[in-house]
């Protein structure tokens, strides 16, 4: 193991926004291609979410250089059916692709109840709870999942043959959506990266080396693979997502994802969003009073040990966002001083 790196930069939401966005405008991104991928990043960010957030704008630049991701381009966009639209990402940003597909289909989810949106060719789109928690605030309950490359390994199994594909879930809710965000793997990837950027060990359980043996080395980690979450809960939820968003739109399953981490292969993984329009439901009307409810209920429940209380999912990132907001983001040095060369280099 490395010595842990010197950690504390503190910056604000806005100068990491600004900083992303100026990068990739250099790069030749859009105005609102910056927009979008800047605010995916950060918000992962603020939420302690580091694996989701700057630390992957190299990647990010490398990509867009070699014209693995292009910049400036037109999605295609098909209603292959009532309600369902098909999009061709055109190997753009995964954030801008996404956003632009799920407000276009907007309009539809108010007229038609549901709609899926199934993108394929189209980067890796960050942290999935960010669209759930806009489309919830908006009046919509949504579902999103999407693959990784195959860096889980099969219960029972060492070779790594599942993506870390994640699931999450946003339903309206006050004063703040109900958001649920979880990869189907132990951990995800970018927390092993991340591990290694602090010069930390990782969590027992986490993952696997080369030969099959639990390891808390984030190197042996990368060598290795990630173990799926609960076991064989998280192995079989692994595989449908997989197929599910995968399959439908068109794009690749398993060994033959790449392009969400490496900096070598166009992004051959797929999305799959689904969006209901609660007003179309017998229960819509109170859905969000009555989820509000619950949550609360939830909360004020007895904990099992003194001192310590419930929370829901989505509890607590909201509130270290709301702490962040406030005094700022804490990242590695390398990792702010990394996107300063970039820009500086651009």
């Amino acid at each position: 193991m490395t010595s842990p790196l010197e950690v504390s930069t503190v910056v604000s939401a806005e100068d990491e926004r600004a900083l992303i966005a100026q990068v990739l405008s250099r790069l030749g991104a859009s105005q609102r291609e910056c927009a979008v991928q800047a605010d995916v990043l950060t918000e992962a960010d603020l939420r302690g979410h580091h694996s989701h957030g700057l630390q992957r704008l190299p990647v990010l630049a490398t990509r867009i250089k070699k014209r693995l991701i292009r910049v400036d381009v037109s999605p295609d966009y098909v209603w292959t059916a009532d309600s369902v639209l098909s999009v061709d990402g055109k190997d753009g940003l995964g954030p801008f692709v996404a956003e632009s597909s799920l407000e276009r289909a907007k309009s539809a989810v108010e007229q038609r109840g549901i709609v899926a949106v199934a993108i394929r060719n189209s980067s890796h789109i960050g942290m999935i709870g960010y669209y759930c928690e806009k489309r919830a605030r908006e009046g919509f309950v949504c579902i999103a999942m999407t693959e990784s490359e195959a860096l889980v390994h099969p219960h029972g199994g060492k070779k790594a043959l599942v993506g870390t594909n994640p699931i999450a879930i946003g339903i309206p809710s006050h004063p703040a959506p109900f958001v649920f965000d979880m990869a189907t793997s132990t951990s995800a990837m970018g927390k092993i990266y991340a591990a290694r950027h602090r010069g930390e060990p990782i969590p027992q359980g986490w993952a696997i080396d080369a030969e099959g043996n639990p390891t808390t080395d984030p190197n042996e980690a990368l060598k290795g693979s990630l173990t799926p979450a609960a076991g064989p809960k998280g192995y079989g939820l692994g595989i449908s997502i997989g197929m599910l968003a995968g399959l439908l739109p068109g794009a690749e399953i398993g060994r033959l994802v790449f392009g969400t981490l490496d900096t070598e292969h166009r992004c051959t993984k797929g999305d799959l969003f689904l969006l209901l329009n609660p007003g179309a439901f017998a229960g819509g009307p109170t859905l969000a009073n009555r989820a509000a409810a619950y949550l609360e209920e939830l909360r004020q429940s007895p904990p099992q040990k003194a001192g310590k209380s419930v929370i829901v999912p989505g509890d607590r990132s909201r509130q270290v966002r709301e702490e962040r907001v406030r005094t700022g983001i804490p990242l590695p040095k390398e990792v702010w001083l990394a996107a300063e060369r970039l820009k500086n280099e651009l």
